[in-house]
């Protein structure tokens, strides 16, 4: 899938916003199932470089590129369901949201885990025994590394795991009985809390997008490339790239964000805006 997908952004032909909708109109018709998968496949492909863009703005210590990629990608097919033309945003507006939504849950169940190369990781668990038997029980990672055709940075790093003692989480810690079960809290969310944050999101993104079809091209520029990158924690877009001063961006920066907060405000209520970023962040 990710060499499909890296094709497809070498060859990809970015679409206008009205023929984006009328895509879209299609995908979401009565048509046949033809008609709708190759509705949904242009707008991929009119959109696939920007996925690429979101994809490298979230990679991460022990995140794949390509699997970050794919859910980019899928943020791209949930905005075909969801997008509402009526409300005057551009599909590819709408899409980026969904594009950092999925990439951001990606990012949150895999980022900090450590992650050893699966094919080293699997050679050993299945030869590692018989590699000491010829080379010798004290055979170096080097060694090891050469006999079984691996990489020696990569077996090094996985003998270290491989070779710990394990220790149960039930096991007193201390003389007053704590355990790492009771001391590390579980980092799992619990299904109710976990539905409540992808409601929440999807709602916030929707209102959002919404905000945004009522701007003109420039003001939605800055309020994608700068409020929006600044609030999911990835680079501002440059102030000089917006064909006006940067003070005049920074005005402009300012009412959006007075507005904004405004329009939340009104979707949800004070109190209702308070809970659901509580409840999400």
């Amino acid at each position: 899938m990710p060499n499909a997908l890296t094709n497809l952004a070498a060859t990809a032909v970015i679409l206008s916003k009205s023929a984006q909708t009328e895509l879209v109109a299609l995908a979401q018709s009565d048509q046949s199932k033809a008609v709708r998968t190759e509705a949904r496949k242009r707008l991929v492909q009119s959109n696939i470089r920007l996925a690429h863009k979101v994809a490298k703005a979230h990679v991460r210590k022990g995140v794949d590129f390509n699997e970050l990629l794919s859910c980019a990608t899928e943020g791209i097919l949930i905005a075909v369901n969801k997008f509402d033309p009526t409300k005057g945003a551009s599909f590819t507006t709408h899409a980026r949201q969904w594009m950092i939504a999925k990439c951001q849950e990606h990012v949150q169940k895999n980022s900090g885990i450590v992650h050893v190369g699966s094919r080293t990781s699997k050679k050993l668990w299945g030869g590692l025994q018989k590699a000491r038997k010829a080379l010798g029980q004290d055979a170096t990672p080097a060694q090891i590394a050469a006999h079984m055709g691996l990489d020696e940075a990569e077996v090094t790093r996985c003998l270290k795991f491989m070779q710990s003692r394990g220790v149960s989480l039930d096991q007193p810690l201390s003389q007053d009985g704590a355990t790492v079960a009771t001391v590390v809290p579980c980092g799992n969310l619990r299904q109710d809390v976990a539905l409540e944050r992808t409601q929440n999101n999807e709602r916030i993104v929707c209102a959002l997008s919404e905000f945004a079809g009522t701007l003109s091209d420039r003001d939605r520029s800055i309020l994608m490339g700068r409020i929006a990158n600044g609030i999911v924690g990835t680079d501002k877009a440059d102030a000089d790239s917006f064909g006006c001063t940067k003070q005049r961006v920074g005005q402009i920066e300012k009412a959006l964000r007075t507005r904004l907060a405004s329009h939340f405000t009104r979707q949800f209520g004070q109190d209702g805006v308070t809970q659901m970023l509580r409840a999400s962040f």
